[in-house]
């Protein structure tokens, strides 16, 4: 196995690559005598190879949903109706990652007393990575089978029991807490490093520790609308210890090839007009890294002029969204600020902006150049960790100084994404110097006031949630904004007859089939799903809602 990189940046981000994931791919380890530690670089990845969840799930699904994106011909009629092809994350923790990650934990836990003293570390980071994945499966499936879940291997159960997403919640809370102390008491001068196979920290415990903190206010943050009660509970004892607290703490995965796969493939899709005009207006320093810039340059204008394509004119504007509204794409030329789409020698000028692709698949070819950069996959970075905290002191449920927890959020989600950027290779993209951050946040939209803090928090949460689809649609279920009438205003899409398009708020849960060897339980916790009135109609019904997303 070649060595794994770990960068330390200018700064201060800290996150961690293996140079050829391939490599591991194509000459797995003996996965019945491997060590945990052989195990962990495996586990991990396969945590992160889900192609089909980008395909269908972000860019053809929650995107558009939450207007993140449009495509590039528009949104169809049906585009809040279609649930199809969903749900891939279910099939990748159920799978390779889920497996191995319990292999690990088992293994540990099977060995003799004094080696699993050794083994502490390495089994914290197999229990921290398996809550976040099992959390965010259930987080739009509701009840899974988890506790009971991946022991047939064993010789344990073959029908594993559900738990509900609030029993769940307390499961994962209290083995994150668990961790933690397991950490804390560990002798850590007897501990099994796995270094470079640790592709996230390279085996710097403390740097874990702080996120299986930080990880139980993520979670319990879902709790706002259930239990606010047990959300601040839980937020004293975590504000009480060791956080994320700097960019280097930051839960990222720096990857090469690791996207190389088509699905991970963003072409054909386009920046949306709420967005960016919102980014146009503020002068938001982050829109070069999210954005392309569209075709009309000054260059094609003046070719378009010549060419009999157009009137003269100078340089536009060239960060366009394109509306999300389906009624709008059939519109006569309304999708468009300077009229239309225009063909010249074989090539069409778009007045929209495209995706910037490369900070979602490195690979992807620009200037006619196949790229090489490395992708990252953020999961808890300091900047959701900082927008979060804001956001719960603003609403009175935590202590702290809002506007130094908001600031602090912008300023590390700029540097956060200046270094997506320049990690991807991103042709073209301005990186934003502290000179830019200072005059972001004095833009009248951004400067801190007190009777909008909510808004404004809750907003740049949207946009530094940019990389991470899930939750910017989790970000709309649970607080409601922005909407139509927030500073970014969302649109309200309507069909090509007139008809409101409302937002999906799940994913179609499966049909318990009798010939499952587990239809049993799979039954008793559809219906037990079932009986909370927000449900929806069936188990298909996508504006139905799961536990957490109490209206």
């Amino acid at each position: 196995m070649k060595k794994i990189l770990i960068l330390t940046l200018s700064f201060s981000l800290f996150v961690s690559c293996t140079s050829d994931f391939a490599e591991i791919n194509t000459n797995p380890v003996d996965k019945i005598k491997a060590t945990p530690e052989e195990l962990l670089p495996l586990a991990i990845m396969k945590g992160f190879d889900g192609s089909f969840e980008y395909y269908y799930d972000y860019y053809r699904r929650i995107m558009p949903w939450t207007q993140t994106l449009v495509p590039s011909t528009g949104n169809s009629p049906q585009f809040m109706a279609d649930g199809s092809n969903m749900n891939q994350r279910k099939d990748i923790f159920y799978g390779d990652h889920g497996a191995l990650l319990t292999d690990i934990i088992y293994k540990i836990d099977h060995m003799p007393a004094e080696d699993q003293k050794k083994y502490v570390n390495i089994k914290s980071i197999a229990t921290i990575l398996k809550v976040y994945y099992a959390w965010y499966v259930t987080d739009v499936n509701g009840s899974i089978a988890y506790t009971e879940a991946f022991q047939a291997r064993y010789g344990g159960t073959q029908t594993p029991k559900y738990e509900t997403q609030e029993q769940l919640y307390d499961v994962f809370d209290k083995q994150l807490n668990d961790v933690y102390t397991a950490i804390q008491s560990a002798d850590q001068s007897v501990q099994v490093d796995p270094g470079d196979k640790d592709l996230f920290f390279k085996g710097d415990i403390s740097k874990w520790k702080r996120v299986a903190n930080s990880l139980r206010l993520k979670i319990a943050s879902r709790l706002m609308k259930r239990n606010p009660a047990k959300l601040t509970a839980i937020a004293v004892q975590v504000l009480s210890r060791d956080e994320i607290n700097g960019t280097a703490q930051s839960f990222m995965l720096r990857t090469k090839r690791l996207t190389e796969h088509g699905n991970f493939n963003p072409v054909g899709m386009s920046a949306a007009k709420p967005m960016v005009d919102f980014m146009n207006e503020s002068k938001d320093p982050r829109i070069s890294i999210f954005f392309q810039q569209n075709d009309y340059s000054q260059e094609n204008i003046d070719k378009l002029v010549a060419a009999g394509k157009m009137k003269k004119a100078t340089e536009s504007q060239r960060y366009v969204g394109g509306f999300v509204s389906p009624n709008m794409v059939s519109a006569d030329m309304s999708r468009y600020y300077t009229s239309a789409k225009r063909l010249l020698n074989g090539v069409n000028y778009d007045t929209i902006s495209r995706l910037q692709y490369r900070i979602w698949r490195p690979e992807n070819i620009s200037k006619g150049i196949i790229g090489t950069g490395n992708a990252i996959f953020p999961i808890l970075t300091y900047a959701d960790y900082s927008l979060l905290k804001a956001e719960l002191a603003a609403r009175n449920l935590i202590p702290g100084n809002v506007k130094d927890l908001y600031e602090q959020g912008i300023r590390a989600s700029i540097e956060t994404y200046n270094y997506i950027a320049k990690e991807a290779l991103v042709d073209d993209y301005k990186t934003a110097y502290d000179t830019d951050i200072l005059a972001y946040l004095n833009q009248p939209q951004i400067k801190f006031d007190p009777s909008l803090a909510l808004e404004q928090i809750i907003i740049q949460e949207y946009l530094n949630y940019f990389k991470q689809p899930n939750e910017v649609w989790a970000l709309i279920k649970r607080t409601g904004l922005p909407n139509v009438s927030t500073a970014l205003k969302l649109e309200n899409p309507f069909s090509e007859s007139g008809v409101l398009l409302i937002m999906p708020r799940r994913i179609v849960l499966p049909t318990p089939s009798k010939d499952n060897l587990n239809y049993q339980n799979q039954k008793e916790a559809l219906d037990q799903m079932k009986q909370d009135p927000e449900f929806g109609a069936s188990e298909s019904d996508i504006k139905g809602r799961i536990w957490w997303d109490k209206k």
